[in-house]
């Protein structure tokens, strides 16, 4: 047999295939290969691309190897190699060679078959020892399935739910439909370290999405994609990387919160990841691989401000992304009060009542603009604004969070802006997701913001 190697499985690509990753090396992304499991074949997975269909079980073939490789250490040897230069081999989840063989497991448990190829090489002369032993084991794993009609050997498979690569519903509908509930999905790509390509688990069937991480933008990483120039930003792939070995093919959680402007029809949704090993998000801003995104941040629940003192202590430490940043990263603690909403002045100005000051004091909502009386095209949702904080919050109690103080400009005069939540809704949040407010857009430098 050849040499036992050592590597961390990236992904599973199929039911028969996965790619291997081996030790990284400084913060460059460690090498890859991609490994075929010897002497077997599973279901194939359709190809969108050559309007082929997947085979009945492939998705549930590759779902058995995945649950139990991606992201793990496992030993592994190659035992040949097409003309092209394919490798093939066998992978091992434990120390056992025998018991811990997954081309075994996936014989034995019908989500995969012994190759013809394989057969015919026991009838030669010059058949390896090692090698007609394995055959020898995979062919008693495939006839105890057979025996036990375990998998593509059940003459009557339940129906798989269908694996929906495209995205041909309607967005907005699927939104509504879906909007801040925690559904089941496995991540399946990470294009960039904000930016991913989730599988949702619905109740009739796996439908492929593209999501953005609410409230944060990581560096971009795009590379051969047809008549687009590649472009790799600064500390990109090492964002990417990070984030891959954390999530890539890993059962997560994912809420829907919103859609970017102008992508409604491709698939593309704003939203959070949930999972075990924290939030992502906090973790890129912390780690100075992102910054926090204004126009995404409104679709968070409970606004930004943990995701402003991440960023904020970051630039501080002035690593990664914020090497060199030279701005201010010092704000005076936000100071939080309850009150009650007793005028509404405008589409983004309210007057609460502060019974601890026993006086009326006026804030306008951090980093958000209501619309202009001066657009012919806004002016019409000036009203429509006020009269959605006057149903949402008058005469009811808030958490106010004074952010910052705006000196008077000009003709303007000196405003206090802050972050209000009338039961727990975030009042600048609510009238940009229902369309009735714009949010305004900030230097990298410029602390001044919700």
């Amino acid at each position: 047999m050849n040499q036992l190697q050592g590597a961390t499985v990236k992904l599973a690509l199929s039911g028969d295939s996965i790619v291997l990753r081996g030790a990284q090396k400084g913060n460059n992304p460690p090498p890859e290969r991609t490994l075929g499991l010897a002497y077997i074949q599973a279901p194939h997975l359709g190809n969108a691309k050559k309007n082929m269909a997947d085979e009945p079980l492939s998705l549930e073939s590759r779902e058995f190897l995945r649950r139990r490789i991606a992201g793990k250490v496992v030993k592994f040897v190659v035992r040949y190699k097409t003309p092209s230069g394919r490798e093939y081999g066998s992978v091992y989840i434990g120390p056992n060679l025998i018991e811990d063989d997954m081309s075994i497991k996936l014989v034995h448990e019908g989500r995969a078959k012994v190759t013809d190829q394989a057969r015919n090489k026991l009838n030669r002369s010059d058949v390896n020892p090692d090698e007609a032993d394995l055959i020898d084991r995979l062919l008693d794993a495939e006839q105890s399935a057979r025996e036990s009609k375990r998998g593509i050997w059940d003459p009557s498979p339940q129906p798989s739910r269908p694996r929906l690569t495209a995205f041909d519903d309607d967005a907005s509908a699927f939104l509504a439909k879906h909007k801040g509930r925690e559904l089941r999905a496995t991540v399946e790509q990470v294009r960039d370290a904000s930016t991913m390509r989730v599988m949702l688990h619905l109740p009739n069937a796996h439908q492929m999405i593209t999501l953005m991480l609410a409230g944060v933008k990581a560096p971009m990483v795009r590379t051969n994609v047809p008549g687009q120039a590649d472009i790799v930003e600064p500390f990109g792939e090492e964002a990417r990387f990070n984030v891959e070995i954390r999530m890539l093919q890993q059962d997560v959680k994912v809420r829907l919160e919103g859609m970017p402007q102008g992508n409604a029809a491709n698939g593309s949704f704003v939203g959070t990841v949930i999972h075990s090993a924290g939030n992502i998000a906090e973790w890129l801003v912390s780690s100075s691989f992102a910054k926090v995104a204004d126009w995404s941040a409104v679709y968070l629940e409970g606004g930004a401000a943990h995701l402003r003192q991440l960023e904020r202590a970051a630039k501080a430490n002035r690593m990664r992304i914020w090497k060199g940043f030279t701005g201010q990263t010092s704000q005076a603690p936000s100071k939080t009060f309850e009150a009650t909403v007793i005028r509404i002045v405008s589409g983004d100005t309210v007057v609460v009542y502060d019974e601890a000051r026993d006086a009326d004091r006026e804030f306008q909502l951090s980093s958000i603009r209501q619309p202009r009386m001066s657009d012919p095209d806004q002016a019409g949702y000036t009203e429509k604004a006020r009269e959605s904080l006057r149903r949402l919050c008058i005469g009811k109690p808030v958490t106010v969070t004074i952010d910052f103080h705006k000196p008077a400009h000009e003709n303007f005069r000196a405003r206090d802006c802050a972050t209000i939540k009338c039961k727990g809704t975030d009042l600048g949040a609510h009238l940009v997701k229902n369309g009735l407010a714009g949010v305004l857009r900030y230097r990298a430098d410029d602390g001044d913001r919700s």
